[in-house]
């Protein structure tokens, strides 16, 4: 398939070389800061402006987030090209898919910390067994930095596809910048999608040395709206199932400058959420049960400390190094009354436990007459796995069935890395890096025989190790334009549930596989950028190739039951390629229009191809546009924006199961938004938004993916019709 040249994206080209040639010889001046300006970290490691970081790297600060008017990690990548957030049926938000690639092929952090993975055994004839990453609050956070593309030369394993890294507040955001300060507000909000309501207070002092801080949110909501659908039980259904949700998040930390070289700070992080909801949508649990239900939580418990050291040693200039505890819990509790008078209830747990330790040292040497920044250091964890799975049936007189599904494990992970950042002229940058990455699964128990399908064994221990290169450069043709490239690889160990994950079904004995071998990417990508006094843009196109995809096959068949033998298997080739651009232009500058007038724009094309055989990916997204008016009033009181967000169908023969399985193929769709803020006094923000403005009905392919055309109940998929969030902050 060729890149696609729709009017929209012909238009936008030519604004953006239009803009490079009007532009040329504007400087950029510090009065009109653009999106390039950004700081970014996790790209290097170091802080980078975003217009000197040889790759497609997003910044989105707790500004943008509260001008957006975030409630959760959909939220965040609403006008994010390249990026979504899919929906779960029942484990709440799938995760992030950056460039087509989803799950656990994206490293996601917090404070360098990484999240537990996800999984999900959905579909597998065990009913909504799943556990997400879901485990962070937007109030809590300062920026969210977002690395499209591999990233494993720096940060290891799992960052095959790219990354996501949380960072949250410190006391000196809430501060002012020197001296003794106390700092105490208040947020209030609600969100019409889910009747949602959010509290937020926040508190920060700071007495000499020592900084403290604690930021509470407590989320009370229901079901997030469907676009329509009737209100009715079965497979019929158009609305969501009735669900309540309650969420709790704390941050708490304290900070100490010992002196001019040495600062100290403990982290302690509590978030908890529960979600009660009734089934009312047919399929298998209402095959076999009256009126079902489920109870969910989630739980993510961390303790954190870390030492900053402004050493100037021959070995290093600095160290930062940190060390965290953290421990994760989800349990799904589904009741089952059924119609001959028995009740069953299904409970899985799973618990993610362990310690992280990072250290990165940073030293500035000359050599050969040039200058170069170094950047090493390691990453080590050790944590432990595990699961249980219960069947109880009270009222038939029998034990509780054990259904653990996978054996305990301890997993140990070891990464070295070294980057040398080097500025070759005035104008030419090149940043090179390597990591060595060790890991091994330790399971203690059984797993289903790969020999003996529908029987267990004692599950083998899995290692492996890789190593990870990255090569990316910065060329400065002027003042204000450069070109960017980067060759960069990436990896993933095999997940724990990839390896030892294995049951009896109808149909299918599914075989664990410790055997896995690490999947693997090579990543390509150019860029052109513009930096200017009114305005800026970035054009960066890109080929991800990646090898030893993991996915099921069908190995065999069972001759004491007849069942297929599934196992997973090292077997897929995938390239995804394609091209974004985002640009904000400064109105005033442009056209004369009134001061504080903003437009910005950004367009993702991709597609993806499975090499081994022929068919596409339904995980890339269809080719999306963002445009944004906004307006900030120099006097700072009021502002607001509109946004349009454009989503063009895929044909047919782009979408994969529309032959066999009549796939469904959503149309495309434009909504339009609107976000504005009134400032009644220093101390006193109102904000409002209205979203879906035109109360369009559409779907996400993302997650659509897997139904078909004739699906009675394909309403209850459908986005959020028209809603309204508003919210009111109090500093005191």
């Amino acid at each position: 398939m060729s890149l696609p040249k729709p009017r929209s994206l012909s238009l936008l080209a030519l604004a953006v070389m239009s803009a490079s040639t009007a532009w040329a010889e504007q400087p950029v001046q510090n009065t009109s800061a653009t999106m390039l300006n950004q700081v970014t970290v996790s790209a290097t490691r170091t802080e980078k402006q975003l217009k000197d970081v040889a790759g497609a790297v997003s910044v989105i600060d707790s500004a943008q987030m509260e001008d957006q008017m975030v409630q959760n990690i959909r939220d965040l990548v609403r006008y994010e090209p390249g990026v979504q957030v899919g929906e779960g049926f029942r484990g709440g938000m799938s995760g992030f898919t950056i460039r087509g690639m989803s799950g656990n092929n994206v490293k996601v952090a917090v404070d360098g910390m990484d999240l537990p993975q996800s999984f999900s055994m959905e579909g597998a004839g065990n009913e909504f067994i799943s556990a997400t990453r879901n485990f962070v609050d937007p109030e809590a956070l300062k920026a969210v930095e977002i690395v499209k593309g591999p990233a494993s030369s720096l940060y290891g394993s799992d960052a095959i596809a790219g990354m996501v890294a949380f960072e949250t507040k410190d006391p000196a955001d809430l501060l002012k910048s020197s001296g003794d300060d106390s700092h105490a507000s208040v947020k209030a909000g609600y969100a019409s999608v889910n009747e949602g309501f959010t509290e937020t207070i926040s508190l920060a002092n700071r007495s000499g040395k020592l900084e403290t801080m604690m930021i509470h949110t407590r989320r009370d909501n229901k079901e997030t709206d469907t676009n329509g659908g009737r209100n009715v039980k079965g497979s019929d259904r158009g609305q969501a199932n009735p669900s309540e949700s309650s969420l709790n998040s704390l941050l708490t930390k304290a900070q100490y400058q010992i002196n001019d070289d040495h600062r100290i700070g403990f982290t302690g992080e509590v978030f908890d959420a529960v979600t009660d909801v009734e089934f009312k949508t047919g399929g298998i649990m209402d095959m076999i049960s009256i009126d079902p239900t489920g109870k969910d939580t989630a739980k993510r418990y961390r303790v954190g400390f870390e030492h900053q050291w402004e050493a100037d040693l021959a070995l290093f200039d600095s160290l930062d190094w940190q060390v965290d505890l953290q421990q994760s819990e989800t349990e799904m509790v589904t009741h089952q009354p059924r119609s001959n008078g028995h009740y069953r209830e299904k409970v899985y747990s799973y618990e993610e436990k362990g310690i992280q330790l990072g250290a990165q040292f940073n030293k500035a040497v000359t050599f050969a007459g040039l200058e170069h920044n170094l950047v090493y250091g390691l990453n080590a964890s050790h944590s432990k796995v595990d699961n249980d799975s219960w069947e109880y049936r009270p009222t038939e007189g029998s034990d509780p069935i054990d259904k653990r599904y996978v054996p305990e494990t301890t997993a140990k992970k070891l990464g070295l890395f070294l980057q040398d950042d080097v500025q070759l002229t005035d104008r030419l940058n090149i940043t090179a890096g390597i990591r060595y990455d060790e890991f091994s699964f330790d399971p203690d128990g059984t797993m289903f025989d790969s020999s003996a399908p529908g029987q267990k064994t004692d599950a083998t221990k899995s290692e492996g190790d890789k190593v990870t290169g990255r090569i990316g450069t910065v060329y400065k043709m002027t003042d204000t334009l450069s070109a960017f490239a980067q060759f960069s690889q990436g990896f993933k160990a095999p997940d724990y549930m990839d390896m030892y994950y294995g049951t009896s079904k109808s149909g299918a004995d599914i075989k664990a596989n410790p055997d896995l071998k690490p999947e693997e990417s090579n990543s390509f990508e150019v860029g052109l950028r513009g930096n200017y006094q009114m305005g800026s843009f970035e054009v960066a196109t890109f080929i991800n190739k990646y090898k030893n995809f993991i996915q099921e096959e069908i190995v065999g068949t069972n001759s004491a039951n007849g069942n297929d033998i599934v196992q997973n298997m090292n077997v897929s080739k995938v390239d995804i390629k394609g091209i974004e651009l985002r640009g904000d232009l400064w109105l005033d500058d442009a056209i004369n229009a009134p001061e504080g007038t903003t437009l910005r724009g950004s367009l993702a094309w991709a597609e993806g191809e499975n090499k081994d055989t022929g068919e596409n990916l339904n995980s890339v997204a269809p080719l999306t546009a963002v445009i944004g008016l906004g307006y900030d009033a120099p006097s700072d009181i009021w502002g607001g924006e509109m946004a349009w967000t454009l989503v063009k169908g895929k044909s047919d023969s782009d979408v994969e199961g529309i032959t066999e399985d009549n796939q469904f193929n959503p149309a495309g769709y434009g909504t339009v938004d609107m976000t504005a803020y009134y400032n009644v006094s220093e101390d006193l923000t109102l904000r409002a938004g209205l979203f879906n403005i035109t109360d369009k009905q559409y779907w996400n392919l993302n997650d659509v993916d897997g139904l078909s055309a004739t699906n009675s109940g394909l309403d209850r998929y459908a986005e959020p019709g028209r809603n309204v969030s508003v919210s009111m902050s109090y500093t005191f």
